[in-house]
């Protein structure tokens, strides 16, 4: 276990390396900034996806940081890696599997049984950006992976946690997917 004056110095380290993340390296190193404008229709450049994820980094160090400096220190020494430790990784594994693989195949398979029939077959690819089918991995995908990490770092499932996890997803296509014309919510970029 680690002492509490390490997990300090981790959380100031990368307090300082995300904050130069976010403030200075991606806006001078990237082309576009993270929203911009052009005739008339909203992009989103290229400095988004670090942006947020350096931002996201920055928030979770400062939180840590803080609850380190609040936190008693511990007497228990437990083993480092053990049997329980050993079946958090599996099953944090088994869910991330199984979260991108129905986010990779759940719209396809949904549009493949309940698509548009007729004479010509009509591919993925070809409605990719059309309401539900843009929708469906990303909303299966994506509560599977939400749902079931607050349920395994819980311990337990609950349907409030249910609730919170479509809410979760809800608002990140209100956040990435409705106000951009051009954006494809993953995996649909990859078809």
């Amino acid at each position: 276990m680690l002492g509490r004056t390490t997990e300090i110095w981790i959380a100031i380290a990368f307090v300082i390396l995300a904050g130069l993340a976010v403030f200075g390296w991606v806006p001078a190193d990237s082309e576009t900034p993270p929203i911009y404008e052009f005739r008339r229709q909203v992009y989103i450049g290229d400095a988004m996806l670090p942006m947020v994820a350096a931002a996201g980094i920055l928030i979770c160090a400062i939180v840590h940081l803080a609850l380190s400096f609040r936190r008693q220190v511990s007497d228990t020494t437990e083993a480092p890696f053990d049997t329980l430790t050993g079946a958090f990784f599996a099953a944090l594994f088994a869910i991330l599997v199984a979260a991108f693989t129905l986010m990779f195949w759940a719209g396809p398979l949904a549009l493949e049984v309940f698509g548009p029939g007729g004479d010509e077959a009509v591919t993925y690819r070809q409605m990719r950006a059309s309401f539900p089918w843009k929708y469906i991995g990303y909303v299966f995908g994506g509560f599977v992976l939400v749902f079931g990490l607050i349920s395994l770092i819980e311990g337990r499932m609950s349907w409030r946690r249910a609730v919170l996890s479509l809410v979760a997803i809800g608002v990140l296509i209100l956040i990435f997917d409705v106000p951009f014309d051009t954006l494809l919510l993953p995996p649909n970029g990859d078809f």
